[in-house]
């Protein structure tokens, strides 16, 4: 043991903390024992796990032969790390937070190549799901944290116990059921030959891999299309490898497929059967995710695909706003993981307190749709003079402007997609009219017994959901009246009607200190008109007096759908 003298010990501390892992030491306390001394060290939450090893790594230097010393690190009270922050003078206009800006701009949007800023988990404990044994269907909105998740999950999997491939169907959607079959099971293959040191290169399991490989490359290689009854005779030869392998090696094969709703639906269940197929029976896992309506995992007849409860289970990564305090402090806590990498110390010195709670109900609880408003909203704020927080109206302008950039992204459309673009902007306008002029609600509900009987016609409202246009709020509210009816709750995208466009009188939801209100707009003035969902069985009460949006104001949209769906089959 090199010992430090001890009246340098504290200083010592300090520096190798920062020197090692550029950690601030909040605060630091000694506490002498006859045959020990503790020295208690107080970082940042977001530091602990680096910091306890850098502790551990410190004890021997700062012993003596005949004093033993530990450094022990604990979590520092969230007021001592505001205390000890440098302080935001200029607020929004403060050097940080443009950096926060930038850094939302540039990290917003995970893929397997660039992971999470900073992995927020979630109450279900989704992670651990997704790393089990099992095949898994997850499901989220477009920025709901898919990608995220699974590029968490491949990354916990220890090398010596698990394999994993990695497929992402935005490159493959152009290509026909067949030919995507072929790049997975390739990639799945070639997941098996990169661990061929597990077993001998001349056994019977390692010369099969080879072959098969070449016979998948030289399918994929094909200038013409490839047949189905090829696509069909891999499927039993993928398997039987599979499951000698991962026998013979001890190893289990992770299969991750993201953004797998931009395959049509027509052939969706037909690639997961053939996937299925190829994992039956073996230690591999399909971990799969998508939008959920957008996606047909399983028919019935003939019976296709992956059922749920049987062969695999479903994960649902959307935050709603039927829970609103658990929707905002996850929400404000990813947020929080971008404010403290550029020493932010608290959101409350950049944002308003009523700005937060707007951030949640704009983004309708959408991760990523949070975090680029709130770097939008804090460029509104640094606008107005003076400013030194973000206000709701900074809110409500950056909703306003993602909502402008929708609607153009949907016209621009138009020149490759003609029909769809157009369907869905006549949708908007339909709903805008339902919601503003029919009913006077901005949040209405679609029953499942509607949802089921028309599919078209409900497809074409969910078109809005994908462009962010309309946001779900709930997925199951039940009715009171008839056991077992229950509807999906809406609601219009806060851009639709805020602002000079919003007529009085209109019934609305609100997000106010984490609870959702409903309320009329100004101008109505009727005394005792808010309905605070202070519980989970109160919010429910305010969605069931939403009005029912019928689907039948879609169905020549639908039709024409339809129409083209058989057209391309």
């Amino acid at each position: 043991m090199s010992a430090v003298p001890a009246s340098e010990i504290p200083a010592f501390i300090r520096q190798e903390f920062n020197s090692r892992g550029n950690i601030r030491v909040l605060d630091l306390s000694v506490r002498a024992y006859p045959d020990e001394t503790n020295y208690i060290v107080l970082v940042d939450e977001a530091d602990l796990p680096a910091a306890a090893q850098i502790g551990n790594d410190l004890d021997d230097e700062i012993s003596s032969p005949t004093s033993r010393a530990f450094v022990i690190v604990r979590k520092a009270h969230r007021q001592l790390v505001e205390d000890t922050s440098l302080p935001l003078v200029l607020g929004v206009k403060d050097d940080r937070a443009v950096e926060l800006m930038r850094l939302i701009s540039a990290r917003s949007r995970v893929s397997e190549a660039q992971p999470s800023l900073s992995y927020v988990r979630d109450v279900h404990l989704n992670l651990p799901a997704v790393t089990a044994p099992r095949h898994h269907l997850i499901f989220g909105r477009r920025g709901a944290g898919k990608s995220a998740l699974l590029v968490e999950a491949r990354s916990t999997l220890k090398s010596d116990s698990a394999i994993s491939c990695w497929i992402n169907m935005q490159s493959l959607r152009n290509q026909e059921i067949e030919r995507v079959f072929a790049y997975v099971v390739d990639e799945m293959v070639s997941a098996v030959l990169s661990k061929q040191q597990q077993i001998r290169p001349a056994s019977a399991v390692a010369v099969q891999g080879a072959e098969l490989y070449e016979q998948i490359g030289s399918l994929l290689a094909k200038p013409g299309a490839i047949q189905r009854e090829e696509a069909d005779r891999l499927v039993p030869r993928v398997q039987r490898l599979l499951k000698r392998f991962l026998e013979a090696s001890g190893l289990r094969l992770f299969v991750f497929i993201d953004d797998f709703y931009y395959l049509p639906r027509t052939v969706q269940p037909t690639l997961l059967d053939m996937l299925h197929g190829c994992v039956r029976d073996c230690d591999a896992w399909l971990k799969i995710a998508s939008i959920r309506h957008l996606t047909r995992w399983f028919q019935s007849s003939p019976p296709l695909g992956l059922q749920t409860g049987h062969d695999a289970d479903l994960l649902d990564l959307d935050v709603t706003l039927q829970d609103p305090a658990r929707a905002k402090s996850f929400l404000e806590n990813i947020l929080f993981q971008y404010a403290r990498r550029v020493g932010v110390p608290t959101l409350t010195r950049l944002f308003h307190g009523a700005a937060l709670d707007r951030l949640v109900l704009a983004s309708g609880a959408v991760p990523r749709d949070y975090l680029i408003l709130a770097g939008s909203s804090i460029s509104k704020a640094q606008r107005r003079p003076n400013a030194k927080l973000v206000g709701v109206q900074d809110v409500n302008q950056a909703a306003g402007d993602a909502a402008q950039v929708k609607v153009q992204e949907l016209e621009e459309d138009m020149a490759a997609n003609v029909a769809s673009a157009t369907r869905t902007v006549e949708a908007l306008k339909r709903v805008r009219k339902f919601c503003l002029e029919d009913s006077s609600y901005t949040y209405f509900l679609v029953g499942y017994s509607e949802k089921e009987d028309w599919p078209h016609r409900y497809n074409v409202l969910t078109d809005l959901l994908d462009q962010r246009l309309i946001h779900l709020v709930d997925g199951g509210v039940s009715d009171p009246h008839a056991a077992g009816h229950r509807s999906e709750a809406f609601m219009l995208d806060l851009s639709q009607f805020s602002g000079s466009r919003l007529k009085q009188g209109i019934r609305v939801l609100d997000f106010v200190a984490g609870r959702i209100v409903s309320r009329k707009t100004r101008g109505a003035n009727v005394p005792g008109s808010d309905r605070t969902g202070d519980t989970p069985l109160r919010v429910i009460a305010i969605l069931r007096g939403a009005p029912t949006f019928p689907l039948d104001r879609l169905a020549d949209l639908a039709d024409e759908a339809e129409r083209t769906d058989h057209a391309k089959r």
